[in-house]
């Protein structure tokens, strides 16, 4: 059984301390008030940095978003760059992403087409002349040995309602590429000639998802998707050098695969057993349980640990384990994919000094983030930025080991992530004996002020 990783002592005494210190930062006589609060939560929470590198059998890892390139400049940060990350606190990055198939505005901006192929396609017009090299160098330039996988897909690329309008035109790709030999071999060997081309160890299947019937799948998915992930771990390890594979899935059933699915959710982490036969590593989504875009609109923890606020939902990163586990994925295998952003809701009812956690009914997502500018999502330095501002409080939810930011009055509600949260989460992936974990993004932990990257250094730190 899982162990309970954040007791109701350490609640109430962190709960008290951080309290405290709210109290002084924003106390107009307080020599601190000018202090971030960004330095504060981290400061309180970030385990001491230890002399060894993580050990080389785990994998710390954290995606990098090329689109992030294009955010605007937020709470007097730079823009985020490559060359601002700490090769000594992680073992792989990922590059989020490139595609297949099409031709996306940023490349071609009068001519957007499918290519009427499945070969590998960047999705950034400056990624193979600017940000490829960048990653080069700073692969090139760490002590240890950085591997660097690319991620191809994503949840736009299979989203059929795309607000960039790419997903419209790609969402059947996947299905397409995977339905006979051919298609699958075209993309084989253009995939590993990109990733020798451009420097990558190993490439990341970012399909969501296989069989999603909402989202341009079908039933044979499944058993033409194995035929895929043999065909690819094949040619992979025979390819000079040789290439990682690794796949992203889904922390519970998706809603969009067939009936049979949702009767027997087991079968669905049964099938993903038969997958990570082939696969290096299988990284589970482990975020995203609840969001502003739920049907019936009540707010709930984006990456709720021991359990939800519902004792009788399914949705915990601990049940998730053991679904993985228990259907037969093996531990060893298991990278645990961790948020380091949170979810957004507006007009939230019910908000009270005796209640402020979710589970309260809500309107609509969150507003955009400055940097971010998507509605019912904020990166991780966004919620600090505003709860530095005063215009939300931070508060604690014991029930499922996660934090969230509040307003009464305006009904503004945030659940995130801290340091500390994620450093429980990364314990739980080490006494569950997985091969690691992997943050998304790297982009949205706070990059810039000191201590920089005081959630992906959390989670590092409790690997070495």
């Amino acid at each position: 059984m899982l162990k309970n990783f954040f007791s109701f002592n350490q609640l109430r005494q962190i709960a008290f301390s951080w309290k405290a210190n709210i109290r002084l930062l924003f106390s107009n006589q307080s020599k601190f008030r000018k202090k971030s609060i960004a330095f504060w939560l981290a400061i309180t929470t970030v385990t001491p940095a230890a002399e060894n590198s993580p050990t080389p059998s785990y994998v710390i890892a954290a995606y990098y978003a090329n689109y992030s390139q294009y955010r605007p400049v937020a709470g007097q940060r730079a823009p985020f760059s490559l060359s601002s990350i700490d090769t000594d606190i992680l073992t792989d990055l990922y590059y989020a992403f490139a595609g297949f198939g099409y031709i996306t505005k940023s490349l071609n901006p009068s001519f957007p087409h499918l290519t009427g192929d499945f070969t590998i396609q960047p999705m950034e017009g400056n990624d193979q002349g600017t940000i490829y090299p960048a990653l080069l160098k700073l692969k090139q330039s760490s002590k240890s040995t950085l591997r660097t996988f690319l991620s191809i897909g994503g949840w736009n690329f299979n989203n059929p309602n795309d607000p960039q309008g790419v997903g419209q035109h790609t969402y059947r790709l996947f299905s397409q590429m995977v339905s006979n030999a051919t298609n699958r071999k075209q993309f084989i060997d253009s995939a590993i000639d990109y990733a020798h081309r451009y420097g990558f160890d190993g490439i990341d299947i970012d399909w969501e998802y296989p069989g999603d019937l909402q989202r341009g799948g079908s039933m044979d998915d499944f058993n033409n998707f194995i035929d895929f992930l043999k065909e690819c771990s094949t040619a992979f390890s025979q390819a000079l050098p040789p290439l990682s594979l690794s796949y992203a899935a889904a922390a519970h059933t998706p809603t969009g695969l067939p009936h049979s699915f949702q009767e027997d959710p087991n079968s669905y982490f049964r099938w993903l057993a038969q997958c990570s036969r082939y696969l290096d590593r299988i990284t589970i989504m482990a975020y995203d349980y609840h969001t502003p875009f739920d049907n019936p609109k009540i707010t709930g923890a984006n990456a709720p640990l021991n359990r939800d606020t519902d004792p009788k939902s399914p949705y915990s990163i601990a049940k998730t384990l053991e679904n993985y586990l228990n259907n037969g994925v093996p531990a060893d295998k298991i990278v645990l994919g961790i948020p380091i952003f949170g979810h957004s809701y507006a007009k939230v009812s019910g908000l009270s000094p005796q209640e402020r956690g979710p589970g309260k009914p809500f309107e609509s997502p969150g507003a955009p983030g400055p940097a971010t500018q998507t509605p019912g999502l904020l990166a991780y330095f966004e919620v600090i930025d505003i709860i530095r501002k005063g215009e939300l409080s931070f508060g604690i939810d014991k029930v499922t080991n996660t934090c969230y930011g509040y307003d009464d009055s305006s009904g503004k509600w945030v659940s995130f992530d801290t340091p500390y949260t994620v450093k429980l989460k990364a314990q739980m992936a080490l006494e569950s004996h997985l091969k690691g974990i992997v943050l998304w993004t790297i982009d949205m932990d706070e990059y810039q002020q000191e201590p920089k990257y005081p959630n992906l250094r959390t989670a590092s730190n409790v690997f070495r």
